[in-house]
């Protein structure tokens, strides 16, 4: 016998049926108390701060769902043969910079997620196209905005797994005072500037309408931003340049500076989005724009709140625009694409998507929710129709100066809003400017 089974691998390797080991692969992740390492040192992690306690309950929960997510994930990545290790890049700008510097240096982490750079990343021809028989799956089986801001030229580059996007919520309470029902949405622009405006009335300097904030940075643009897609206009052109100066836009910033006369002073346009959120969270505000945290948010602070898809304006069409979506891709000089891709294709697995809908805190991607009545009636599906739409996520400029490009268009937003300005002089200021700027 123990002839037999020490001969046995050889015996499979000349019938042709050894065991490959299986590829391993480097992934940068969102990071979340200590989700970082192989499998094995995850797991050790997130149950070490399980088992110590001693964090609030609604981190507790998550830390849990997470560690079963990750574990789920692993578990589909291993029946395609695939094992990886998470890598801890940080966010936002600390990010940005170590995909360019692995861009730059030909090697790197195999996938590549993040945010606000990824559409500008597959623009620019950093990442690889999906295969044909994924990028196949992905448009059977995915709703649009999950991958329409990774879409360029007809080829798919990317795709988030659980993304949000933008919402309307409101303050039930201060809704009623106004003496309108604060079950209703409103439908058009038309009809939540009358509501904003007769909230406002009724507050008499204690409470206001609202809308949303405006303020010259990135919070401002992508709450802004479906707004001016909307009216048919937005932040790019076809050609993938700035196109600021456009008849839509022009009708969509000229809506929200009447909406932002509705709000506290100083609030819709401030730097930070700090004072805004706090006059919401002080019961000043009634309608607010945001992602899908927001309804829970409210709820820990005892708010009767109230929830819709975004107000259209008459003639035009939803649209909206990915907020703390997480894209990944595959770089170009990813050692092992195939494997690469095997790790994206498995975060669209139903047993991983199933945990998206069971922690309720972002929406799933897969149609078949559809389907699933008690998962339609919820309180995520809001989010998931909206996915449905005309998404996009916040470009990169072609050049090297996108951030000076996305100061320009900060800037002129909020001037646009909040000032008395012209606004389409305000917007062909920028246009100019931004136009320099992509020539350098």
């Amino acid at each position: 016998m123990k002839r037999v089974l020490s001969a046995l691998p050889v015996l499979l390797l000349a019938a042709g049926l050894a065991f490959a080991a299986p590829t391993k692969i480097q992934v940068t992740m969102e990071g979340y108390a200590g989700d970082f390492g192989t499998i094995d040192q995850i797991s050790t992690k997130l149950k070490a701060v399980i088992d110590k306690g001693g964090i609030p309950a609604d981190q507790m929960e998550n830390t849990k769902w997470k560690l079963q997510y990750l574990q789920t994930l692993a578990d589909v990545t291993a029946a395609k043969g695939v094992t990886w290790e998470g890598l801890d890049w940080g966010w936002a700008e600390q990010l940005i910079q170590k995909e360019m510097n692995a861009f730059l240096a030909g090697t790197g982490p195999d996938v590549l997620v993040g945010e606000t750079q990824m559409p500008g990343f597959a623009f620019n021809g950093y990442l690889l196209p999906f295969p044909d028989k994924l990028a196949q799956k992905v448009r059977d089986t995915v709703v649009k905005g999950a991958y329409m801001p990774m879409e360029v030229n007809g080829k798919i580059y990317g795709i988030a797994t659980y993304p949000g996007v933008n919402a309307l919520f409101w303050n039930k309470d201060l809704v009623s005072k106004a003496g309108l029902d604060p079950t209703k949405a409103p439908s058009t622009w038309s009809e939540w500037l009358d509501w904003s405006q007769k909230i406002t009335k009724a507050g008499a300097g204690k409470f206001y309408g609202g809308g949303t904030y405006a303020g010259p940075n990135y919070g401002g643009s992508l709450r802004v931003g479906p707004f001016m897609m909307m009216a048919g206009g937005g932040f790019i052109g076809k050609d993938g340049k700035a196109n600021f100066n456009t008849p839509g836009n022009v009708k969509a910033l000229s809506f929200m500076r009447d909406l932002a006369k509705n709000s506290p002073p100083g609030a819709a346009g401030g730097p930070s989005e700090g004072g805004w959120w706090d006059a919401l969270n002080q019961g000043k505000i009634a309608y607010v724009v945001d992602g899908p945290w927001r309804y829970q948010a409210g709820v820990s602070l005892g708010m009767n709140i109230g929830y819709s898809v975004l107000p259209i304006p008459e003639g035009g069409s939803p649209a909206n625009v990915t907020i703390g979506a997480a894209f990944y891709g595959v770089p170009k000089y990813a050692k092992n694409p195939d494997a690469a891709f095997a790790f994206v294709e498995s975060l669209i697995d139903k047993k991983v998507q199933d945990l998206i809908v069971a922690n309720n805190n972002r929406p799933p991607v897969l149609k078949v929710y559809q389907q699933d009545s008690k998962f339609m009636a919820s309180y995520m599906a809001t989010f998931f129709k909206a996915l449905q739409g005309d998404v996009t996520g916040l470009p990169t400029y072609p050049g090297n100066q996108n951030a000076k490009i996305w100061d320009v268009f900060h800037q002129a937003m909020t001037q646009a809003i909040v000032t008395n300005g012209n606004i389409q002089q305000i917007l062909a200021s920028a246009q100019s400017q931004a136009e320099r700027y992509e020539a350098q």
